[in-house]
């Protein structure tokens, strides 16, 4: 079967140096479709993820060199191990196979090929506890979980006998309620719901309508156990409500439990441009409607609403985990047309400088004791009226409270804190503003008037896509606790718009 793919596929191969068994780095390989081909639904996702990582798979027929996102690999014996411990999320998509499915467009015979060879050369080892162990031979549960979804691609486009004893194996995998990441033996994740959207998918593709049914009971199970009454979901990250919200309504319907209460809660989180605030793990995304509505959680610690033209939303709760940040207290503020205070993002998920940024107090709008950058604290959080609110949190000698009120024009910041003697409270200018000598101006003419006594612009970056930074400035305002005393500030943020808005 031969398809045009339309990929630009890159040549020639710089002198490599070495990376763990077989792997080399190289200059990164350009992958990027013309228009995305005609393929089945099920190979969408594989596809957009190939070329996301720049995957190119020009010398894959002919010599067995296939490159990804600055990584060169041998297919051999040793090069299927391949593991980049710095990036986990480059070794789990190198062992999904999901690059392949480039492949398979123009090439099926090699790309089912290249797909048995690697499962003669890794059999599963079974459920071992050895975690890094298991990531270096593809058999981590993210791994052949997106393994088989790309076996399943793969068969509706090739209609393959021979990849059907694959894929009973990874389906074995996926149903192994010992490795599945969700109850009983675990909290329920987003990491369950995907494993079984791919049974969903195998099942339907494969003819096996066991694995479906399993996959169903599963969801039915865990879905009281993923949205609290709010509608909110126990994972931290805006972006993970949106990923949650789509995964279960893949089985919603079928189950007949439409998800109203998440889908609200989702929606109003998105502010009246349209835009989700990257809050958590995640980048800024567009093409939910925002709901205008409400939203109080104390649970799983948000608050959100939309007032006029005004939007807003802020973070408190369980302590930091599950794709969450040190974010307790942090808020995100659009007004007149224009985001004001904004969130930072994840730059990618490769440990490193721009990682512990992200998740570090000093990335949000919160109010941080300076020398303490392990503050996790439980926030509570009480509403005031439909726009105040305020928080408290005590861990590791630290005592916070947080009083934060929201109007069209203007966001008032109260502080208190113990335990520490300088502080700083945090102000994350979404892109578009630059400081002045009274606060901040934005790009469309609007003016922002920071009132606190001792502030400096700092200038830092905001992650608004996938591994892309661009500039932006934290305004921070300086605490210093009086010997005996707590350390106290008000701050005020004004925005006037522009003369033409």
């Amino acid at each position: 079967m031969m398809r045009r793919s339309g990929l630009v596929r890159a040549v020639g191969l710089a002198v490599p140096l070495v990376l763990g068994a077989s792997v080399l780095l190289a200059p990164p390989a350009t992958a990027r479709p013309t228009d995305i081909p005609e393929m089945p639904t099920q190979c969408r996702s594989s596809y957009k993820t190939a070329v996301q990582w720049k995957a190119d798979v020009s010398q894959v027929a002919s010599g067995r060199i296939f490159r990804m996102d600055g990584h060169t690999v041998r297919l051999d014996r040793k090069g299927w191990r391949a593991n980049d411990p710095k990036d986990p999320s480059w070794t789990l998509w190198f062992h999904s196979l999901a690059w392949l499915v480039p492949l398979a467009l123009d090439d099926s015979a090699t790309a089912v090929e290249v797909f048995e060879e690697r499962d003669r050369a890794l059999p599963d080892p079974g459920d071992i506890s050895d975690k890094a162990a298991l990531r270096s031979v593809g058999w981590t549960q993210g791994q052949f979980r997106t393994r088989l979804e790309t076996v399943t691609c793969l068969y509706a486009l090739t209609r393959h006998e021979r990849l059907l004893p694959i894929a009973k194996r990874l389906a074995e995998a996926n149903l192994d309620a010992t490795r599945y990441p969700g109850p009983p033996n675990f909290p329920v994740h987003n990491h369950g719901a995907m494993s079984n959207v791919a049974l969903l998918q195998a099942g339907k593709a494969f003819g096996v309508t066991a694995w479906e049914d399993a996959a169903l009971k599963r969801f039915e199970r865990d879905m009281p156990e993923v949205f609290e009454p709010c509608g909110m979901m126990y994972e931290q990250a805006s972006g993970y409500q949106l990923l949650n919200v789509r995964l279960y309504s893949k089985a919603a319907e079928r189950l007949g439990r439409p998800l109203v209460r998440p889908a609200a809660a989702l929606a109003a989180l998105v502010r009246p441009d349209g835009v989700l605030e990257a809050i958590g793990d995640g980048q800024p995304t567009t093409g939910t409607p925002p709901s205008g509505e409400s939203l109080w959680c104390t649970k799983t610690g948000w608050a959100a609403s939309t007032v006029d033209d005004m939007h807003f939303t802020l973070r408190f709760g369980p302590s930091m985990k599950f794709h969450g940040h040190r974010d307790h207290g942090s808020m995100t503020w659009f007004t007149y047309g224009i985001p004001v205070l904004s969130d930072r993002g994840l730059y990618d998920k490769e440990r490193n400088a721009r990682y512990q940024y992200a998740h570090a107090m000093a990335a949000h709008s919160v109010f941080e004791p300076v020398g303490l950058p392990n503050l996790n604290p439980d926030t509570e959080g009480e509403r005031l009226t439909d726009t105040s609110f305020q928080l408290t949190g005590s861990h590791d000698g630290i005592d916070r409270t947080r009083t934060v009120t929201f109007t069209r024009e203007r966001l008032t910041v109260r502080d208190e804190g113990s335990g520490a003697k300088e502080w700083i409270q945090h102000f994350q200018l979404a892109p578009g503003w630059t400081p002045t000598r009274t606060g901040a101006r934005h790009e469309s003419g609007a003016t922002l008037t920071i009132d606190c006594p001792r502030w400096k612009a700092v200038e830092v970056e905001a992650f608004t896509a996938w591994r892309t930074a661009v500039p932006a400035w934290d305004l921070q305002c300086r605490v210093t606790a009086k010997k005996g005393e707590d350390a106290r500030a008000t701050t005020t943020l004004t925005v006037n718009p522009s003369v033409d808005g």
